[in-house]
């Protein structure tokens, strides 16, 4: 079965999206940091290389530079220069020997050293003079010592190192030898340097564990170090001064960092395998997996303590909103709490009892209207045999010539045709002004000369709709409670009027008035037998004009009323002014 979104509750709804969420977070951050790390290792990795590598091509820099140094100092030496010049092979002069000796203990003293394991002149006038460390070292056969001879002609005066590693194990170091005045050759030095010299200075400088070094002459010739692609590839690979770059070979990772020396044209080249950055990547890693660990499980608590905070106030108000259904309208919710929810409880609670306040008003309403409705029906007994009665005795009047009683009857005939026969429920203000004046007219007959009433109404809303019998019913109430309980003569004044966008109406009399606790409770629902509405000028009449009034415009209209004791009282109808615009009416 195709479970669909909306059918989830509401509480795995917060839950799963926030343990998603945070989980997204938390794994998003934890690779950007260890990326981060990495990138971070790395550098720190090949910045410490290629530091490694320069102070190890110094290093070889400083030592051929040595050596280049004594060489230089021994071919410009005066007894070598003499030496060379003017001794001659077979002379057993005096300064001949003395010479020699010197000569010889200049080269021990120079290069008597582990690196150094022999030293040959060659002389142009024929002699030889040879040094040697260790009685083994082999000399070089006449052939490739006359090839190196030719080396050192060949670079005029300049230093040459032949790398004969392969076969004799050594760098042969060649120098021509020239007559300081004049310039010319006069012999030729050779020095050779061991192996051991070059992995003592590898050794002195700390490289990766597991790192190698390759050190590559200026013909690309290995000087130490095994052969591989890098050193195959070297023209390609090795063309700036240093530099560092990633390298895969034999389907490896490599990371390899290289400097060329200024001196000897050596490029030395450390070769880091990436697996040995990742090892030290290891703990860290370790770390990320125990933080990412303890994160998901921190945010699955709080996404199940924020899904619950969230649920259980909807869950409360769906339960009230349950038992408000079920008939319990006095249910109510907390409104302790000052945020959303609070707010959301504060309005369910108002909502409630104003839905309470309604129903007993529609439940009032009902009674009021089935009363009413029984007594319209008692009074509407065949109105029209009621008309015509009236017809019949205003005839009879007629013929007698009393056109008072003729009046009377005609004003008694309208107000019946209004009130019992008109079935339309909206008049004018006009129209209503006309009936309150016919019921005027019968009341002046009776009370004579006890009241009199005038008009002042605005011609603006003579036009405006009010529903039948709301003016009348208050004009027969102030007749009733200050023409026939006071002994002078009454002033009414009926008063309409706009006042900021809405319809005033007053009724006005100069009786005795009420007191405040009479006033406070005018428009209260009568109790007892007060609720005749047979009796127009009880309290019920003024709480059914202003409860309809209320119930067609709004909460905000109805009935005022003002009064205080011997001053007379004060109603106001109240109703929005429409200019003359369509009202439509339910």
């Amino acid at each position: 079965m195709k479970i669909k979104i909306r059918d989830i509750p509401t509480f795995y709804k917060i839950l799963f999206p926030s343990i998603a969420i945070t989980l997204m977070v938390t794994l998003t951050s934890t690779i950007f940091t260890y990326n981060k790390a990495s990138e971070i290792i790395l550098k720190k990795t090949v910045r410490q290389s290629q530091e490694t590598v320069r102070q190890m091509s110094e290093n070889y820099e400083n030592f051929m530079q040595g050596i280049y140094d004594k060489i230089n100092y021994i071919a410009y030496s005066a007894t070598t220069q003499e030496e060379l010049c003017y001794g001659e092979k077979g002379a057993y002069e005096e300064g001949y020997f003395s010479r020699e000796r010197e000569l010889k203990r200049q080269m021990v003293r120079l290069f008597n050293s582990f690196y150094v394991d022999d030293l040959q002149i060659y002389a142009k006038n024929g002699k030889d003079y040879y040094f040697s460390v260790k009685q083994e070292v082999k000399k070089p056969e006449k052939e490739e010592i006359a090839k190196m001879i030719q080396q050192a002609t060949d670079a005029m005066g300049g230093i040459v190192c032949i790398n004969d590693l392969k076969h004799s194990g050594h760098l042969q170091i060649v120098k021509e030898v020239r007559d300081n005045l004049k310039m010319s050759p006069i012999g030729t030095i050779r020095l050779s340097i061991n192996s051991d010299a070059l992995e003592q200075i590898r050794k002195n400088v700390n490289f990766a564990s597991e790192g190698a070094v390759l050190i590559l002459d200026e013909k690309n010739q290995i000087v130490q170090g095994q052969a591989s692609e890098l050193s195959k590839k070297a023209d390609q690979l090795f063309q700036a001064t240093e530099g560092e770059f990633e390298y895969q070979m034999q389907k490896k990772k490599y990371q390899v960092v290289y400097r060329v020396s200024d001196t000897t044209k050596w490029k030395v080249i450390g070769i880091i395998p990436l697996r040995e950055i990742s090892a030290d990547l290891l703990p860290i890693q370790k770390q990320m997996i125990k933080t990412l660990m303890i994160g998901i499980f921190i945010s699955s608590i709080l996404s199940f303590l924020l899904s619950y905070v969230i649920v259980r106030p909807i869950r409360a108000t769906v339960l009230a909103m349950h038992r408000f259904s079920e008939g319990d309208f006095e249910v109510r919710l907390s409104e302790e709490r000052k945020d959303e929810f609070g707010e959301m409880n504060r309005v369910f609670n108002e909502t409630t009892r104003k839905i309470e306040e309604l129903m007993h008003e529609v439940t009032n309403s009902k009674l009021l209207n089935k009363e009413m409705e029984f007594k319209a029906l008692q009074a509407q007994i065949n109105p029209h045999f009621l008309y015509n009665a009236l017809d019949t005795v205003n005839w009879m009047v007629m013929k007698k010539g009393n056109t008072e009683i003729c009046d009377m009857v005609s004003a008694i005939s309208n107000l019946m045709r209004i009130s019992i026969g008109n079935k339309q429920d909206i008049f004018s203000i006009r129209q209503e002004l006309k009936y309150v004046k016919d019921y005027l007219y019968i009341q002046e007959t009776r009370y004579r000369d006890r009241f009199q009433v005038y008009f002042t109404i605005d011609e603006k809303i003579l036009d405006e709709k009010i529903p039948k019998l709301t003016i009348q019913p208050l004009v027969e109430n102030a007749i009733v409670h200050s023409v026939e309980v006071s002994k002078g003569k009454t002033v009414l004044n009926i008063n309409g009027y706009i006042e900021q966008g809405n319809v005033v109406i007053e009724i006005k009399d100069d009786g005795v008035g009420m007191d405040r606790d009479t006033l406070l409770h005018l428009l209260d629902p009568p109790e007892g037998e007060e609720k005749d509405i047979s009796v127009a000028h009880t309290g019920l009449g003024m709480y059914a004009v202003h409860q309809r009034l209320r119930y067609l415009y709004g909460e905000e209209y109805g009935l005022t009323a003002d009064s205080e004791p011997g001053n007379g009282t004060c109603i106001k109808i109240c109703i929005p002014f429409t200019k003359g615009e369509e009202k439509t009416w339910s």
